[in-house]
């Protein structure tokens, strides 16, 4: 009885941790989805009955561009993003003595793979405002 409540409690936390993340996914913005972004502007029939028609096909092919740009295009697109806030945070010259700079440079060459995949999942992940973005 004591697990069945502690896996239902599980489960519900579980589920807020989803749906905390999902109200910060980076496709929910509109300049993250390039791809349906492109499908809008190049689809768009004129009239009420060519909408209706293109219907069944424009749900499939427009979840499909969704799921192309929440999985391949963003983050594709954040790579270099995040290669340049790891560059300003490690690599950018910086006022210090040699001494320090060769002490440093074993460290800095073990947290340059880490901090570029945390960069990056983030960026990839959580919608990061246009200002931040560029």
């Amino acid at each position: 009885m004591r697990s069945s409540r502690r896996v239902a409690h599980r489960s519900r936390l579980l589920l807020t941790l989803l749906a905390c993340t999902l109200a910060g996914c980076a496709v929910f913005e509109r300049d993250n989805r390039r791809v349906l972004n492109e499908l809008d502007a190049r689809i768009q029939p004129g009239s009420t009955a060519a909408r209706i028609a293109l219907a069944p096909a424009a749900v499939p092919v427009g979840t499909v561009a969704l799921a192309t740009d929440m999985a391949v295009v963003h983050p594709a697109a954040m790579v270099p993003r995040a290669a340049r806030d790891v560059k300003e945070l490690y690599w950018k010259p910086a006022p210090a003595s040699r001494l320090r700079a060769v002490l440093l440079f074993p460290l800095k060459v073990l947290a340059t793979p880490p901090t570029f995949v945390a960069d990056w999942l983030g960026r990839s992940l959580f919608a990061v405002k246009a200002e931040e973005n560029t």
